[in-house]
């Protein structure tokens, strides 16, 4: 409750003063604690949010790999299914050596079942 600003002279004046500085100082601490409350909210949602499209990011990543793996493991029957494998690894180059060599595997098998060898 603000009161009036005392004048000097007046009893208690200093006193009167120093609480409409408390109080004055008590809203605006009010005020940051209210402005934080609602960062905090905020900040909750959206590690809310964060926390969900990380989870998606991780099924989508999944099934890319298993789409990837469907493309590997089917035989190419000519240059244009051996260029779509080849598209595919451009487009999901990885550092992986493991996985360069298990798409270079499967390329080198379907060339030599193209030229009738057999994988």
């Amino acid at each position: 409750m603000m009161t009036s600003h005392p004048r000097k002279g007046e009893p208690d004046s200093k006193l009167l003063l120093l609480e409409a500085d408390f109080n004055a100082a008590a809203d605006r601490w009010a005020d940051a604690t209210a402005r934080k409350a609602r960062i905090e909210d905020e900040v909750d949602r959206l590690i809310s949010l964060r926390e969900k499209a990380e989870k998606k990011e991780a099924k989508r990543a999944a099934a890319c790999v298993r789409a990837r793996g469907r493309v590997m493991k089917t035989r190419a029957k000519s240059l244009e299914g051996l260029a779509a494998k080849v598209r595919v690894r451009d487009r999901d180059y990885t550092d992986d050596e493991d996985l360069e060599i298990e798409i270079l595997k499967s390329l080198v098998d379907d060339i030599k079942a193209i030229q009738g060898a057999k994988p």
